[in-house]
């Protein structure tokens, strides 16, 4: 069951570079929302692996800082499903984070579930749920 919205944010590709004859892709990316009420800005690379089905699957580390300084670090997996030519398509996945913040401490009793929409021009718009 999906509880309160957690994260909510908009962003973008900032690099992405080719791992080896497999597809695999190494991408980092930048992120402008809200964490629990607090503006933030979230950097995360991930490790996306092309599937047999057209899928592709994502793991990934970052680092999210408020305005006010509080810092939580974050793991996340996900499935990207196409739609159309890349990079169109929608990502599913889940959130772990870890933060020493008094601000930020829910964060680490929680389970994110996320979606967001890949746009053409490679921007996006992702939303977390507390998984209840």
């Amino acid at each position: 069951m999906l509880g309160d919205l957690i994260y909510e944010a908009k962003g973008k590709t900032l690099g992405l570079r080719v791992l080896d004859d497999n597809g695999t892709m190494e991408l980092t990316i930048q992120e402008h929302g809200v964490v629990l009420g607090a503006e933030c800005t979230t950097m995360v690379t991930l490790v996306s692996k092309h599937r047999l089905d057209g899928t592709q699957y994502s793991e990934g580390h970052g680092i999210m800082s408020t305005l006010d300084g509080d810092v939580a670090t974050l793991t996340l997996s996900a499935i990207t499903i196409p739609k159309g030519l890349p990079p169109l398509g929608s990502i599913r996945g889940a959130t772990f984070f870890n933060t020493q913040s008094p601000k930020l401490s829910r964060l680490n009793r929680v389970v994110c579930i996320f979606e967001a929409e890949l746009n053409e021009d490679a921007s996006y718009s992702v939303k977390d749920w507390e998984w209840k």
